[in-house]
């Protein structure tokens, strides 16, 4: 539910840009600065819940997310979006997303990979229903009702998804290193400048795709599909990394992850008026979505533990906000003034050097 209403904002841009008679530049640092809440909060929530409990913080994420659909639906002014949208939804995110992996973490001795990642596939999942409904009920009805509808449904699954977590009976504290000292490990740093660097590129197609393609004369509903063929390979790839991923090297797997959105990027750069092109690159973006996702986890477990899993996974991903506010934020800008060949070009040299960082950490000694 989250992620299927935080990626499909790209559905969304044009819309909204319509309605308050502006470019998608002004809009399209609504996203990133959603992400970026969705980070910050997931720094803080991830540590809380590892501390407190996983229901208080999915709690407070499911009031989030409803009451920021509800204020963000009735909206008259560009700006209630950035006091609304982007912070609560923003939020909401980030206080399910570390909590649940750190707590499955925590249930999984054995095959804890495997489980990490089969709860991941909800992220795809999102991700692939998200927009193709979004496109939907906007054709039908408009972005603010569809907000609406989206608050209504939010408000109940959340609040189910509130009382079915559950923390694991017994935490294993044996590999308790403390959060403060995995924040200062060198690994950790140089894995967490990488992602920042490489985030701009991750978040550039889920926020672009749409109007790129429409402006090269596809029309809006097989646009729309774009992000979500990116959901569903990444859903496949997640089920199939469930069942293999504890035969693979966390840290390999990350960096062939890395590798693949770099050919994701450059088939984008190519596509041109061609939508299998467009298909192609988003078939890629899902797969490495999928591969780099799910091994990031188990790159953070496999060098500190469990103990503090979701305050290490979300401040991890704090990197990604970066990238989100260098991507979306300033290539809608970019876009406006010079094209999107011009910021694709952007993200892929951003993209080939976070790829080589990663590289740096089988170095280190700590």
């Amino acid at each position: 539910m989250n992620f299927g209403v935080l990626f499909s904002f790209g559905i969304f841009l044009t819309p909204i840009a319509e309605t308050f008679e502006t470019s998608t530049g002004p809009v399209a640092p609504i996203f990133s600065t959603a992400v970026c809440f969705y980070y910050l909060a997931g720094a803080i929530g991830g540590k809380i819940s590892d501390t407190v409990g996983v229901r208080p913080v999915v709690a407070t994420g499911t009031v989030f997310m409803t009451l920021g659909l509800i204020v963000s639906s009735q909206s008259s002014e560009l700006w209630h979006l950035y006091l609304g949208y982007a912070p609560l939804v923003g939020s909401a995110v980030g206080c399910c997303y570390p909590s649940m992996i750190g707590t499955v973490g925590r249930w999984f001795k054995h095959r804890q990979a495997s489980a990490i990642s089969l709860v991941l596939a909800g992220v795809g999942m999102g991700t692939f229903i998200g927009p193709i409904v979004s496109r939907i009920l906007i054709d039908a009805w408009g972005w603010r009702s569809t907000l609406g509808v989206y608050a209504i449904f939010s408000g109940v699954l959340l609040t189910v998804c509130t009382f079915a977590a559950v923390d694991s009976p017994k935490v294993r504290r044996d590999d308790d290193l403390g959060l403060r000292k995995i924040l200062r490990s060198k690994r950790f740093l140089v894995l967490y400048g990488a992602l920042a660097l490489g985030g701009s590129g991750f978040y550039a197609p889920l926020a672009f795709y749409n109007d790129h393609a429409i402006s090269e004369g596809v029309s809006g509903s097989a646009a729309a599909t774009l992000v979500g063929v990116i959901g569903a390979s990444s859903v496949v790839a997640r089920l199939v990394i469930s069942a293999l991923n504890d035969r693979f090297v966390p840290m390999h797997q990350y960096r062939f992850g890395q590798l693949l959105l770099v050919a994701c990027l450059l088939v984008w750069f190519l596509a041109g008026d061609s939508y299998i092109l467009f298909l192609v690159s988003a078939l890629l973006h899902g797969v490495s979505w999928a591969v780099w996702f799910t091994a990031a986890p188990n790159v953070l477990a496999t060098w500190f533990g469990v103990a503090d899993l979701g305050g290490s996974i979300g401040t991890f991903y704090t990197a990604l906000g970066f990238g989100a506010l260098a991507g979306p934020a300033i290539l809608g800008f970019v876009i406006d003034s010079s094209g999107y060949e011009v910021a694709i070009a952007i993200v892929i040299c951003s993209s080939v050097i976070a790829w080589l960082f990663c590289f740096i950490p089988d170095r280190l000694k700590e």
